[in-house]
């Protein structure tokens, strides 16, 4: 008799199984982790000036209204290495709202703060804006702080629903000199120029 029994409770384990998978398949939302991604370059520089890209990418957020209405963006850097200037280059949906870039804190942070300029949210693909530094040399990481922290690193679907997203950090690193040889070529190269500039003149 009990021999008899196992087959049917095996099945009914299988049957269990599937309708479970089905329920937690379909019957469950899913969180909608990295909708939206924020990436900051990856550069390598002399020293001096230099504008280190920040790009999002809002291409997986759903069509249901779920875009961008104010991007909060906490950074971190070396303040020995390198010193905060300003955005540059904005995205022209940056450009048309508000954005405010206050200047470096001491310990080599600062906080960007964007609102959107219209009632549409943003659905942004591409470049943000252009961080600029001054940029001494040696390698310096470029980091978001507080990733998805209200007040800190988040983009605001609205004020009490934020969209989680997957932030990227960035860097600068020293580009290698030109060398010595390179640099004499490009003298010379100069000096020719110059040379044939003035005896085309001469002949005139």
């Amino acid at each position: 008799m009990l021999k008899s029994l196992k087959p049917f409770n095996m099945k009914k384990q299988i049957l269990l199984s599937i309708a479970l998978t089905f329920i937690l398949a379909f019957g469950v939302k899913a969180d909608p982790v990295g909708i939206v991604t924020v990436t900051i370059d990856d550069v390598v520089r002399q020293p001096g000036t230099v504008l280190v890209p920040v790009y999002a990418d809002f291409s997986n957020a759903p069509g249901d209204g779920v875009g961008a209405f104010d991007l909060t963006f906490e950074v971190g850097n070396d303040n020995v290495l390198t010193y905060f200037n300003g955005v540059d280059n904005p995205h022209p949906e940056i450009d048309a709202g508000d954005l405010t870039a206050p200047d470096q804190d001491t310990d080599g942070t600062f906080t960007l703060n964007w609102t959107v300029g219209s009632a549409t949210p943003t659905y942004m693909v591409g470049k943000l804006f252009d961080l600029e530094f001054d940029y001494a040399g040696g390698d310096s990481e470029i980091s978001f702080f507080g990733e998805n922290v209200s007040g800190e690193s988040e983009i605001g679907k609205t004020e009490a629903e934020p969209i989680t997203a997957t932030f990227v950090h960035g860097s600068i690193t020293q580009a290698p000199p030109i060398p010595i040889a390179l640099w004499s070529l490009l003298i010379g190269f100069g000096l020719i120029s110059l040379f044939t500039l003035k005896r085309s003149a001469r002949n005139r």
